[in-house]
């Protein structure tokens, strides 16, 4: 990531000072209205389903086999995990040495390679054996409940409703997978690019400046507050630009429906939350190989949690904890290829909410277009395009008690 020049200062009120050169114009406001991301009070929007307050939290490059290959699902339901004679259990690497799926002693690991030429090559058009081929033994590795915080994830998928058949948008990376969360199309390239817009973005010939329409437009157009908060948003170095999907679209970069996430905890406080919330959380927490322990963003999901639990919005939210991609660890479960670009590696996707159904293992096919589609669906708003509307994806209401 490109250095900045100068250094962004954070005040003790926890207003980050605008540089012009490190960041773009942000409106720290944690008191609702347009500079937080506006609409009408979320209470009074009218609703399909009782959720008034949906959040969605994107962590970053873990596999489903990854994360729940030893996890035990509450009596009577079953899980899709890895286990002897599943596709690709054993694999072989340049040398012809064998590798099937082991147990990682650390919870803090290398990045993997996870760009769209080492998707195709692991993929191997639904083999799922190139993993070892294109990352080595390390992609093999999985975690279980001896794995500090673990156990943590592993009871809320117990207590709330956990999918295994949830998959990333797209055999590739960033900015791809939240493209498709937000507006199902990643302008057709399926490779990982700056956005075009800044702030903290670096100079790439194939930036793009995204025209087509996104949820976040949906929304304002009909007058429902919505906010994509991020983690130290504009700190150059430790606010990445390829995780803000919003950041790439000209309607919506720069503007006031992007804050940061410390303006989410001023709402959460204040009850004046919007309607629909993304948080991406910086790369210390999001879990992101090379730059997070898988420890520390469960235990940022459990604070997360335990703060919103609190709030008087709980009653009425919806929280979806998802992985915005396979990030090169080994899954078994052949993505359904339904267009060009996708479905890609199966993530792990939660729903935590009074409205969950608790204990289950959800088992229907669905993606990031699943969120948008939730989105559409509870706040009575149309598809944007044909992979939004597609029949194979679900809409992630299987997941809930209504």
């Amino acid at each position: 990531m490109k250095i900045p020049r100068v250094l962004c200062l954070l005040s003790a009120f926890l207003v980050i000072l605008v540089v012009a050169s490190c960041r773009g114009p942000v409106a720290l406001n944690g008191t609702g209205g347009s500079a937080s991301g506006g609409g009408a009070t979320a209470t009074a929007v009218q609703t399909a389903t009782p959720v008034k307050y949906l959040v969605v939290l994107v962590f970053q490059n873990r596999s489903f086999d990854h994360l729940f290959q030893k996890y035990t699902p509450a009596a009577g339901q079953t899980i899709e995990v890895a286990q002897p004679g599943s596709p690709g259990f054993t694999q072989t690497d340049a040398s012809g040495a064998s590798f099937s799926p082991f147990l990682l002693s650390n919870p803090f690991t290398p990045d993997l390679r996870h760009d769209r030429n080492f998707y195709l090559t692991s993929w191997d058009n639904g083999a799922m054996d190139g993993f070892v081929k294109a990352n080595g033994s390390q992609s093999m590795g999985y975690y279980d409940s001896s794995t500090p915080a673990m156990s943590i994830l592993y009871d809320y998928a117990t207590n709330f409703a956990l999918a295994d058949h949830y998959f990333s948008s797209i055999l590739s990376s960033a900015p791809a997978q939240m493209l498709y969360a937000v507006s199902a199309d990643d302008n057709n390239q399926p490779f990982s690019t700056q956005p075009a817009f800044g702030p903290c973005n670096s100079p790439d010939p194939a930036a793009f400046q995204d025209t087509a329409p996104n949820v976040g437009d949906q929304l304002s157009g009909q007058n429902i507050g919505w906010t994509w908060f991020h983690e130290n948003y504009g700190v150059c170095g430790s606010y990445v630009p390829q995780q803000n999907a919003f950041q790439y679209f000209t309607s919506t970069q720069n503007g006031p429906h992007i804050q940061d996430y410390q303006v989410f905890l001023q709402q959460l406080s204040a009850n004046t939350l919007p309607s629909v919330s993304f948080v991406q959380m910086n790369p210390s927490h999001s879990g992101h190989p090379g730059s997070s322990s898988i420890t520390a963003a469960i235990n940022f999901l459990d604070s997360f949690v335990k703060q919103v639990q609190t709030s008087s919005a709980w009653n009425q939210m919806a929280i979806v904890a998802v992985w915005d991609e396979g990030g090169g660890w080994y899954d078994h479960v052949s993505p359904p290829q339904i267009d060009s670009q996708g479905l890609g590696i199966r993530v792990p996707m939660l729903v935590i909410s009074p409205f969950a159904k608790k204990g289950v293992v959800v088992h229907g096919v669905m993606d990031h277009t699943s969120i948008l589609k939730f989105i559409q669906f509870n706040w009575g708003l149309p598809p944007l395009n044909p992979r939004n509307s597609d029949p194979a994806i679900g809409n992630m209401t299987t997941m809930f008690n209504f």
